[in-house]
């Protein structure tokens, strides 16, 4: 692992780069050969096309593999340097803390004009406090970001 990381460090970018270049040379290729015969589609056959499939699926197959080696990357670290990972796990259980302090404030919202809203589109009690939670979570999250920024900087002007 230590190797894949070392190579990683030094050519990671410059890997990840190619890459996306390579995906979207191969999209970009498929898209301009096919678009004549698209444009020629009816509506309804375009909607079931699959000529946009490829850029899709690769995208998803990219956000998933960053996800992974992020996640791999990061438990690697937590074994590797137990010591230096505490703020990382102190990170970890305030975020854990903060939502689920947010799910269980969370409003439902079966009531009013969010129901027929929900109800439409089949949202359960659970989901809809899911999806509160994770919205507040965020905006709790950010507002700290955002404070940290502010009173790092304020520090900065009176340290120099």
């Amino acid at each position: 692992m230590a190797k894949l990381y070392n190579i990683l460090l030094k050519r990671g970018q410059l890997l990840a780069f190619s890459l996306g270049l390579i995906i979207v040379l191969i999209f970009f290729f498929t898209i301009t050969a096919n678009v004549d015969a698209f444009e020629m589609m009816n509506e309804e056959d375009q909607k079931t096309a699959t000529l946009f499939d490829f850029g899709l699926r690769a995208t998803i197959f990219l956000i998933f593999l960053n996800a992974v080696i992020a996640v791999l990357f990061g438990l690697w670290f937590l074994v590797k340097e137990p010591k230096r990972s505490i703020k990382m796990i102190i990170g970890f259980a305030l975020v854990l803390i903060i939502g689920f302090i947010a799910y269980s404030s969370a409003d439902p919202g079966f009531d009013g004009p969010m129901l027929t809203t929900l109800e439409r589109f089949n949202i359960s009690e659970g989901v809809s406090k899911l999806i509160s939670a994770g919205l507040s979570t965020t905006l709790i999250l950010g507002g700290l970001a955002a404070f940290a920024i502010v009173v790092g900087e304020v520090i900065n002007i009176f340290k120099n």
